[in-house]
């Protein structure tokens, strides 16, 4: 199935479309479009006339969905720059990029293997080729090339091109290189492209980025074509008078850039010759002048509250606080575990109640010698005879005594004393149950909830990027409303959505006006937000505001008891900020009982869910308190579907559920298959689905009091209800009303319930 995007707000108000949502779905294709675009920089680029690293290493760098296109644009580069010629450098690097792709395809993640693979296959082949009639340059220039990669690769690993730092540079060298070979006349394209990247960052007031840009795209440039010294030497200068004099004012970082640029330029060159360089530099300054302005708005050293700057580092502090939390809680279930499986084990069965009734009875009697040494097989039978009476009624008398016994002159008191020893071997065996049941689910307490931690350690420890010009703005659009915040931040998440955190000290606000503060704040960060979510503790508020997604779900439900008005079935239907949600839980069995256990289970479920729980763990933290609940038996199904209302995909976690049904694109499909419910085993054996889904799609969740008849005619009847656009309300009590007369006619009444799910298009 395929997926779009959307939401349902809380009070049920139709949303725009998010106008990031296409977006989100090219961005994968857009990262590897670009991965072979510098991918065929890395391959074009020459260094000194001799020296070809950047392709190997920009595909031993790059992450692992930019790897492969890397390297067929580094392969297509290496073709072209010889003009289809292929030359035995260009064979050696080729097959060396093969083998690189190859080895990392094989073991993703891993560095070293890679870089052995492609570094070996490109000295290897060189050294092959040296040894015939091509000379030792072949070799020495190949491993020259193979060490350069080795390190490209390496740094790349260390430090991501995604986030400015070295990976940026190395990333950026690559391109100036490639470009600073091509010359037209008096135009050089990698001039150009210097100029407006250095010029760029001096708008944007990132001083630093661009003093150390300006001094590695400038080797590169030099590197690739000597004659381009006197242009590197010029940018440098222009690129320290920008930012030095005029950091993050349009205006004026360009006239100083065009100064220091002329300056430095005629330092070296006279005016004749360096008019070409001239000429390219302020065809990058043109291109900077012609971007938006809120492209090139200061994106550092912006003046913030006090409050706002360490927000990072305490992210940073409070996630590996909870990660050594986390750890801490798995060990020492770990610890718990591993004490009791090192502990003796106690192999006490019914040979225990015999040595024991010989302990407290036989060992003081005159006959011992006889019954327990001389007629020792007869006795050891005879004592297995009572097993089955002790069983069956927990005592015995002395008329029941087995032929093998009859011998005893003790009866009345050898009946009194296996009595009492099985009884208290019943109680321990009972006591022992219980203890490791009470081990099991403490265990499985700690291990759920290290697993939560580490999840919230790790959203805490990748809070997007941040965006300081706009937390600042925001900051200041309270400030001017009379509360100023302690902490404000805008950030952005992998899908480029944008969030705000705005904390406040203790207010009330009206559901009016969170939507007009939702309004002032998406208009100030130029995106159309939802109404914030409201978070208060210890005298703050926290408002948290979420990007609008463009769908919406719309959810129906019905249930019918299978006798009187209680049901053993539970609903549940919400919608957090970023997911629509919607659980059904079947109780063992009918009646009071049932509708307990089904209710607890569906309650905890949404609870755990709103609190960032994971299907998974929640069903295991549900399993533990079902199993603990009561001495009786309980037990109940969870069925669980997640749907992801910006980007549509629908997460599914079946425990003991009956069969569901989705619909997409006109057409149904039963999902689940039969497994056991919660609360019966020490864990969850439960089944986890992904499918995508769009807008018009249904998911249908139902009990197994539906299907009493079987789940053909259900499928029929959703397939009917979906193509004529039934609301899901209508759907659910259509299911429900046939699926009742069904089971009448059968004779087998059980609680019927059905959950509907219907995305719509926000708007």
């Amino acid at each position: 199935m395929t997926e779009r995007m959307g939401v349902l707000s809380s009070d049920g108000r139709c949303l725009q479309p998010s106008p990031l949502a296409a977006r989100a779905m090219l961005r994968p294709a857009a990262r590897r479009l670009a991965a072979v675009g510098i991918g065929f920089a890395g391959g074009w680029a020459v260094l000194y006339g001799a020296l070809m690293p950047f392709g190997l290493g920009l595909t031993l760098g790059l992450a692992e969905d930019c790897f492969a296109p890397c390297a067929a644009g580094a392969a297509l580069g290496l073709l072209l720059h010889g003009l289809g010629a292929l030359s035995l450098r260009s064979l050696c690097q080729l097959c060396a990029l093969g083998a690189a792709v190859a080895a990392r395809w094989l073991l993703p993640q891993k560095f070293m293997p890679a870089a052995l693979a492609g570094c070996g296959t490109l000295t290897g082949m060189a050294l092959c080729f040296a040894l015939g009639s091509s000379g030792a340059d072949l070799l020495l220039y190949s491993a020259a090339d193979a060490l350069l990669a080795a390190a490209i690769g390496f740094g790349l690993r260390k430090f991501a091109p995604e986030r400015p730092g070295m990976g940026t540079l190395l990333v950026g060298a690559a391109v100036a290189a490639a470009l600073g070979s091509v010359r037209w006349g008096w135009f050089s394209p990698g001039v150009l492209a210097c100029a407006a990247a250095e010029l760029a960052l001096c708008c944007r007031a990132q001083k630093f980025a661009a003093l150390s840009g300006s001094a590695v795209l400038g080797a590169a440039l030099c590197a690739a074509d000597p004659a381009l010294a006197t242009a590197a030497a010029g940018l440098g200068c222009a690129t320290a008078a920008a930012a030095v004099l005029a950091p993050g004012r349009r205006v004026e970082t360009l006239a100083a850039y065009a100064g220091g640029c002329v300056s430095g330029v005629l330092c070296v060159q006279p005016p004749g010759n360096a008019f070409g360089l001239l000429f390219s530099a302020c065809g990058g300054m043109a291109v900077v002048c012609l971007l938006p302005g809120g492209w090139l708005a200061p994106a550092a050293d912006t003046p913030q509250s006090g409050e706002n700057a360490p927000a990072p580092a305490r992210s940073a502090a409070a996630s590996t606080r909870l990660e050594a939390v986390a750890q801490s809680l798995s060990s020492l279930a770990e610890t718990v575990n591993a004490v009791y499986e090192g502990l003796p084990r106690r192999r006490e069965g019914f040979r225990w109640v015999i040595d024991n009734v010989h302990d407290t009875l036989c060992f003081n009697c005159g006959r011992r010698e006889t019954c327990w040494k001389q007629e020792y097989t007869a006795t050891m039978a005879g004592m297995e005879a009572l097993r089955p009476l002790l069983e069956q009624n927990g005592s015995v008398e002395a008329a029941q005594l087995p032929g093998q016994l009859s011998r005893c002159i003790h009866p009345a008191a050898l009946c009194a004393a296996a009595g009492r020893s099985f009884a208290l071997y019943r109680s321990r065996k009972e006591a022992r149950i219980h203890s490791e049941a009470m081990r099991t689910a403490l265990t499985e307490q700690y291990s759920a909830v290290a697993e939560a931690l580490g999840v919230l350690s790790e959203q805490l420890g990748r809070p997007g990027d941040p965006e300081p010009y706009k937390s600042s703005r925001v900051a200041e659009f309270f400030t001017g409303l009379g509360a100023p915040p302690q902490e404000c931040a805008v950030t952005l998440d992998d899908l480029g959505r944008t969030h705000a955190a705005v904390t406040l000290p203790r207010t009330r606000f009206t559901p009016q006006e969170l939507a007009a503060l939702a309004g002032e704040v998406g208009h100030i960060c130029r995106r159309t937000l939802e109404a914030p979510q409201v978070l208060s503790c210890k005298g703050m508020t926290t408002l948290l505001f979420s990007e609008r997604p463009a769908l919406r779900a719309v959810f129906g439900a019905a249930s019918a008891a299978a006798r009187g008005e209680v049901s053993g079935d539970a609903v549940q239907q919400f919608c957090s900020p970023t997911a629509a949600q919607m659980i059904l839980c079947d109780g063992m069995g009918t009646g009071r009982p049932a509708a307990v256990d089904g209710n607890l289970a569906a309650e905890l479920t949404a609870r755990l869910l709103k609190a960032g729980f994971t299907a998974e763990l929640a069903a295991r933290l549900v399993n533990v308190a079902l199993a603990l609940k009561s001495e009786d038996e309980s037990g109940a199904t969870l069925d669980l579907i997640s749907v992801d209302l910006y980007t549509g995909t629908a997460r599914l976690f079946k425990a003991g559920a009956a069969p569901g049904f989705l619909v997409h694109g006109g057409r149904v499909r039963a999902v689940g298959e039969a497994t056991l419910p919660m609360g019966v085993l020490g864990g969850v054996n439960g089944q986890s689905r992904v499918v995508h889904l769009t807008a018009g799609d249904y998911a249908v969740l139902v009990s197994d009091g539906l299907l009493v008849d079987g789940a053909g005619w259900v499928a029929k009847q959703v397939e009917l209800s979906a193509a004529a656009g039934d609301a899901p309300e209508k759907l659910a009590e259509t299911l429900v009303q046939t699926a009742r007369i069904r089971a009448q006619k059968t004779g087998r009444p059980d609680d019927i319930t059905a959950a509907v799910l219907r995305l719509e298009k926000s708007g």
